[in-house]
């Protein structure tokens, strides 16, 4: 009887060991990417060292034309830094920055800034794993911190796009490149989940491609915006770009700001 009951307590406790090596091992190897909650963590003034923003810093030279149209001087830039793909700058806001992708760390800009030093605030960038820098992906995600500090980062991306009369004004959202200028129209804004959307979609698959965006339809939350004027619908001639940051109060959801590239560009 001793010796069964022996029996028992060794295989329970192999039971527990196995569940808890189990549970180690996928902690520690498998793809930190499945979800995107390291991403987007709030970040509170008091963590952050006087923001200097290595661009601003450099003397790089980023004017606003007549037009309301940015120059950005990306030689400048790219001398500063060689991961400085893009400028994003959405008018009528306080979001415009370089944006940055390293080619072997997809986590690289958590804590760093543009310049690639160490900043808390990080930098707003995309991952090499799942879109290239050419904005030809079918949909491209551009990730910033929520920052408790305010205007800085994507702190305000939130009230900006949950504010009627801001929304009613038809915002638009650029992106700058070295080889010309890019404009989206925005068509979705909302709270989602924390699931990585790149890895558990292929949005080269017209069916995951569609499925997801008319999921969007059906999951419309209290203070989400949809137009479905602008609705994405083929990923062979539809350019997508989300910004992705902490929801506001919850920091285990996100809040994202989907935008569909305008025609001919």
């Amino acid at each position: 009887m001793k010796k069964n009951l022996k029996i028992v307590i060794g295989f329970l406790l192999l039971g527990v060991a196995v569940f808890f090596g189990v549970k180690w091992f996928l902690d520690t190897y498998s793809p930190k990417n499945l979800t995107t909650e390291q991403y987007a963590s709030p970040i509170s003034v008091q963590e952050i060292t006087p923001y200097q923003d290595a661009v601003a810093d450099s003397g790089v030279d980023v004017q606003t034309e007549d037009s309301g149209l940015l120059e950005v001087d990306f030689d400048s830039l790219q001398a500063l830094n060689p991961d400085i793909f893009a400028w994003l700058d959405i008018p009528g806001t306080d979001i415009s920055y370089p944006v940055v992708q390293n080619p072997d760390d997809d986590t690289y800009y958590l804590r760093r800034n543009s310049d690639g030093n160490y900043s808390a605030g990080g930098a707003i960038f995309s991952e090499a794993t799942y879109n290239s820098t050419d904005l030809n992906d079918p949909v491209t995600i551009l990730y910033g911190h929520h920052m408790n500090a305010g205007n800085i980062m994507f702190g305000h991306l939130q009230s900006y796009f949950s504010d009627p009369e801001f929304l009613s004004s038809d915002p638009v959202i650029r992106l700058y490149t070295p080889s010309g200028m890019y404009e989206y129209e925005l068509f979705a804004a909302m709270p989602f989940n924390k699931m990585h959307i790149l890895y558990y979609n292929d949005m080269y698959d017209p069916v995951v491609y569609q499925t997801f965006f008319s999921s969007l339809l059906t999951a419309r939350e209290i203070g989400g915006y949809i137009n479905e004027d602008n609705f994405p619908e083929d990923p062979e001639q539809d350019r997508v770009l989300i910004l992705s940051t902490c929801l506001e109060g919850n920091n285990t959801r996100r809040f994202l700001v989907m935008a569909i590239m305008k025609p001919d560009q």
